[in-house]
């Protein structure tokens, strides 16, 4: 994987302690251009959504899962980290009508649509923004934003969409280079 993103300082430097998530890894290379892009969205993000932790998911379709392919937390939520039980109503919501998902408390948190439950719980991540990024109809992964609860509003699902929409590109050409 290359070039990855920096590793954590200053705020979250207190989560070292934790354990990586228990997941599959999956191999897979990123442009320094798509890495830039990745790392300008969730900067912008973070700080006009807001949250702690940010990551960006793309979608598998033969395999029905998702794969983390930018994260500000690669220590804990590594980069090809592999998510393959997605929730029923997640997967409807987001993969089939490509709407973003909201998860305003810890009740939402701890549904079947997150997993690695002990180790949000040990962040303190308890509010959720999956924000879908689509491109001609098709869901190609997701932008997710994590933050205390009540840290997320329908405006700031709004907000991330319009952020979501520009790693379309991005996304599609990391679909396309993981594919061959």
């Amino acid at each position: 994987m290359t070039p990855g993103p920096k590793p954590m300082s200053g705020e979250h430097a207190q989560y070292t302690g934790l354990d990586p998530v228990p997941e599959s890894i999956m191999e897979f290379t990123v442009s320094r251009q798509a890495a830039l892009a990745m790392e300008s969205v969730a900067t912008t993000a973070l700080r006009l959504v807001g949250g702690r932790l940010v990551t960006v998911s793309l979608w598998r379709p033969t395999t029905q899962d998702l794969v983390r392919v930018y994260s500000n937390m690669p220590r804990i939520y590594r980069l090809g980290g592999v998510s393959s039980e997605l929730g029923a109503e997640w997967t409807r919501r987001c993969v089939g009508q490509l709407e973003s998902f909201l998860a305003e408390d810890e009740h939402a948190i701890n549904s079947d649509a997150f997993e690695h439950q002990d180790t949000l719980g040990a962040l303190q991540l308890e509010a959720a923004v999956n924000a879908v990024v689509a491109k001609d109809g098709v869901f190609l992964g997701c932008l997710n934003l994590l933050g205390s609860r009540g840290s997320y509003t329908e405006q700031s699902v709004r907000d991330a969409d319009t952020l979501a929409a520009k790693l379309a590109e991005v996304l599609a050409d990391i679909r396309c280079s993981s594919a061959g």
